[in-house]
This record gives C-alpha cells, structure tokens and sequence, in this order.
C-alpha cells in the first residue's frame, strides 16, 4: 500500500490493510471473502472486525487510503505552483510514478468498478483530485496550449488512455515499465492537443 498516515493507524491495521488490498486486487471486492483477508493476514477473523465493522467499510478504507494516496502522488505543490503546460507534464510524470511504484494499488483503484459498496463520502478525494486537475485544463486552454472542449471530457480521455495501457500491461503480463511510456505520452498528448515545442517534454 502507498505510504498513507491515519490517525488510528497501527501496525496490525496495516497489515489488515495490505492483506485486503492484496486479495481485492486479485479477486476483486465481491470476489472476496472477511475469511480470506484473515487467512491471508495471519490473524483470526474476529480481528478485523476490532478495526472494521464489516468487509464494506474495510473496502471503503482501502479505498479512501489508495486514492488519497494517489492524488497527493499526482497533484503536488510543484504542480500548483506550475504553469498548466507544465503542470501537465508534471501530473503525467506522476501519475507513471505511481504505477510503477504501486502497481497494485493502481490497479485496484483504476481496473475496477467500486460502486457496489462505496458510499458518497468515499467518492469525495476522487472528487477534489478531477477538480484540481480539470482546473489546470481550464488554464491550459486558456493560455491556448490545449484543445477547445469541456475539460472533464478532456480528462477523462487522457486518464482513460493511461489506464488502458496499464490494463493492456497487466493483462499481457509485460511489466509497465518496459513500455515506450514516452511513446505514450506524446500519443496522449496529441489526445488532448497539446502538441509541439510547448508541450511537456519527457524530463
């Protein structure tokens, strides 16, 4: 699991943490059973539930934590603080990062449909990062280095082209990082129309 601080945070809830976020990774969170997150821990089921009052709010916790994780990763003061062009590149720069860094956790988060067991409040770190993301869309296109359009939908088609990639790795069997990952962002990029001498190099 990304390093997350929590304010309850002990080492056996961690451990209860990364075995859960194992097992959703593999088999998903209705593919899952309490049992086998215990098995898989080492500790009797009536442990998890000291932390975690069902697998429901243990999913929304591996969740929360990995997302969070995952903006602070993508979204850093060095991108607020950037130009858009910039802050572009920066975020995409990041994002990779944290693929290859936490590949489960990625793929956790982004190769699976979490609705069934999320409540509203789970989705709101999901809904802060498209915010600041779609922002630096909107000043991208207004200093006129990204294509006209609604920014989300813009956002929507790069992210979703990222994570395509790393589901094509992941069902391949061929490590991440030994795609043309450069090759890549030039072609998502060119996705969003930000092309040329003033689009985020790959340094």
């Amino acid at each position: 699991m990304p390093p997350s601080a929590t304010a309850d945070e002990t080492p056996l809830r961690r451990k209860l943490m990364d075995a859960a976020l194992e097992l959703f990774d593999e088999r998903t969170w209705d593919g899952t059973n309490v049992p086998e997150i215990a098995a898989r821990a080492g500790v009797a089921v009536g442990t998890i539930y000291r932390y975690f009052p069902n697998k429901q709010a243990l999913g929304e916790a591996v969740f929360t934590e990995a997302k969070a994780a995952f903006a602070d990763a993508v979204v850093t003061d060095a991108v607020r603080a950037a130009d858009p062009v910039t802050a572009i590149g920066l975020v995409w720069h990041h994002q990779v990062a944290f693929a290859l860094a936490y590949p489960q956790a990625f793929s956790f988060l982004e190769h699976q449909v979490h609705g069934s067991y999320l409540r509203p409040q789970a989705y709101e770190v999901v809904h802060r990062l498209d915010a600041e993301l779609v922002e630096i869309l909107r000043a991208a296109q207004a200093a006129g280095a990204v294509r006209a359009g609604d920014p989300q939908v813009l956002l929507s088609m790069a992210f979703g082209a990222f994570v395509g990639v790393t589901k094509h790795s992941r069902a391949s069997g061929v490590p991440l990082g030994e795609y043309d990952l450069e090759g890549v962002r030039e072609a998502v990029m060119s996705l969003i129309g930000l092309t040329g001498p003033g689009s985020p190099d790959a340094a």
